[in-house]
């Protein structure tokens, strides 16, 4: 099948040029490479010049970026079709992958990945977890999970959900995911990071206003036609309200915050009923890597809430205690391990329940380094070999944090069809933690891996 790679540009050269590359080195073909330039005033033709006869160059004026899109598919030959934004970038077997999921799986309209953040340096810093595949349309109307430059489509999917949409900008990939799905395409996904996905101060997403316009406006397009329950419907509209208002708190527009915040509550009161999870995803925004002053996001929420959330402001303290352990854990991967102890003294003063719940610090451990751009069990030792003196006593996690790390790489593994690499992780969760055997998850992947590993040891 013949692969066409669309990069839609506009005064980006010193990124795009990255970008090209990325596409250029791929391990699959056919594969053809179109950069559509919407427009640009610096010197993007003459960094396509040096790609003459590799690379289609088509120049328009500035028609906005999803016009420029719906240009390159409209050149494009391809059985297969992928976007890719002039500041991202893809890893070398990305298209392979996808290309051999399509064929694996004729029933679905497009091939997702997960993928690396990086920052404006282009260094890797974190990697998204495990994405949601098949029959996604209930999760997609709740939260774009979708990477734009992810996906790898049909042309007859793209064909029948009718492109991206000219009006729309900050928003329009999402609107072409929620049509696609909508459509019945069920969705695939490689399970690895495959790309990486640039956050710098110029991305649009940080055009919040932008966004809740485009966002709303697709939603009630595909809402005012779809038979899907008003309390799913209602439920969607306020995760997003409250995303949104995660969002405007982390860009110091509290007004706007609170607004959205109450709006979320307003819709799905519910939102509160679980206050755990309501806090945690306070504590997780703030650690967003967008988000360059995590305590200062805390005390925007907390000093600009709703009426409708006031029941969660007694909850400052434990929330910043929270926070600073997740920097704390991040410093500790940066091998700043004196200002990591620090952090973690402060979580302890905030909060000295922590030091009762082994079992908290356990998960957010694991999940920091399943985080990391490459996983490995040395930062379970250094955490453990560098905590403040009153944290002395989860050094004695070592073994649980070491099996609770391998059962969720085995786990990644599993999900990206490597059940050989994922037995052996299973194995050895197992040897450092047996209670594990009691997990029916853990067990059912072990049964389904075994195989596997015993022909991989045959050979």
């Amino acid at each position: 099948m013949k692969v066409s790679i669309v990069i839609s540009t506009y005064n980006r050269s010193n990124l795009l040029r990255e970008a090209v590359e990325s596409v250029l080195a791929q391990t699959y073909s056919p594969l053809e490479i179109i950069v559509v330039d919407d427009g640009s005033t610096d010197d993007t033709a003459a960094v396509m010049a040096a790609y003459a006869g590799r690379v289609q160059y088509i120049r328009q004026d500035n028609a906005g970026v999803s016009a420029a899109r719906n240009r390159g598919l409209e050149a494009a030959q391809g059985d297969l079709i992928g976007f890719l934004d002039d500041d991202d970038s893809f890893l070398p077997q990305k298209i392979e992958r996808q290309v051999a999921l399509l064929a694996a799986q004729p029933e679905l309209g497009l091939v997702h990945c997960r993928y690396y953040i990086m920052g404006s340096d282009g260094t890797y810093l974190s990697k998204v977890g495990l994405l949601p595949s098949g029959e996604v349309l209930e999760q997609l109307v709740c939260q774009n999970f979708l990477w734009m430059s992810g996906p790898l489509i049909r042309r007859e999917c793209l064909e029948a959900a009718g492109g991206f949409d000219p009006a729309l900008s900050s928003a329009a990939d999402y609107d072409l995911w929620v049509r696609i799905a909508g459509a019945g395409y069920p969705f695939g996904c490689v399970q690895e990071p495959v790309g990486a996905y640039r956050v710098h101060a110029n991305s649009m997403v940080t055009n919040m206003a932008l966004t809740e316009r485009e966002v709303l406006i697709s939603l009630n397009r595909f809402f005012a036609h779809t038979d899907l329950p008003i309390q799913l419907q209602h439920r969607a509209y306020a995760t997003w309200y409250f995303w949104f208002s995660r969002r405007y708190y982390a860009l110091d527009s509290s007004e706007d915050g609170r607004r959205s915040l109450a709006e979320a509550l307003r819709l799905y009161p519910a939102l509160l009923e679980d206050r755990a999870g309501f806090l945690e995803m306070l504590c997780i925004e703030a650690l967003d890597v967008r988000v360059t002053e995590p305590f200062a996001f805390i005390h925007r929420v907390f000093e600009n809430l709703p009426p409708a959330a006031e029941t969660i402001r007694s909850a400052r303290d434990y929330v910043l205690s929270r926070v600073h352990r997740g920097v704390a854990l991040r410093l500790y991967a940066r091998g700043a391990f004196a200002a990591a102890q620090a952090q973690m003294a402060e979580a302890i003063r905030l909060h000295p329940a922590m030091l009762d719940q082994p079992d908290d610090f356990a998960r957010a451990c694991v999940d920091c380094a399943v985080g990391l751009p490459a996983t490995s069990e040395s930062y379970i030792r250094d955490v453990l070999s560098h905590l403040p003196t009153e944290a002395a006593s989860f050094q004695a996690l070592h073994g649980r944090l070491i099996s609770d790390l391998a059962v969720a790489r085995a786990f990644e593994h599993y999900h990206n069809g490597n059940r050989d690499e994922a037995g052996r992780k299973m194995l050895h969760a197992l040897r450092h933690r047996p209670s594990w055997a009691k997990n029916r998850g853990v067990l059912a992947v072990l049964a389904k891996s075994l195989p596997d590993v015993i022909v991989r040891r045959r050979e």
